[in-house]
C-alpha cells in the first residue's frame, strides 16, 4: 500500500516492541489477527453510532474519486479485481457528468 510521508512519520514515531517486527502489537509483542473488540470499543467511546468497519474503506474510495483519482488506481487501492465492482464510486467523480 502505498503512503504519504506524513503517515510515514507517524508510523516511525510509533513505539516498538523490542522482540517484535510489527507496528502495532499485543503487549508480548505478537500480532494482532482481530480488531473488532478494539473498533467496537473506540466507537462506543467516542460515541459514534450506526458505524462498520467496512464503511471505513468506503469512505476511502468515496475520498479519492473526489479528489480525480481514476477508477482503475481507486481499483488497484482497493484490492478489486474487476473494475465493475469499483464503477459504483463513479458518481462521486468531478467528470462523472462531462
Amino acid at each position: 500500500m502505498p503512503i504519504n510521508e506524513s503517515v510515514k512519520a507517524t508510523l516511525v514515531r510509533q513505539p516498538r516492541h523490542p522482540h517484535s517486527t510489527y507496528v502495532f502489537y499485543k503487549k508480548d509483542g505478537s500480532f494482532i489477527g482481530d480488531i473488532k473488540k478494539s473498533f467496537l470499543t473506540a466507537l462506543r467511546k467516542s460515541g459514534i453510532k450506526d458505524f462498520r468497519f467496512h464503511d471505513l474503506r468506503h469512505t476511502f474510495a468515496s475520498h479519492l474519486v473526489m479528489n480525480g483519482v481514476d477508477l482503475n488506481t481507486v481499483r488497484e487501492l482497493l484490492g478489486q479485481k474487476f473494475l465493475t465492482m469499483t464503477v459504483r464510486y463513479s458518481y462521486l467523480s468531478p467528470n462523472f457528468k462531462k
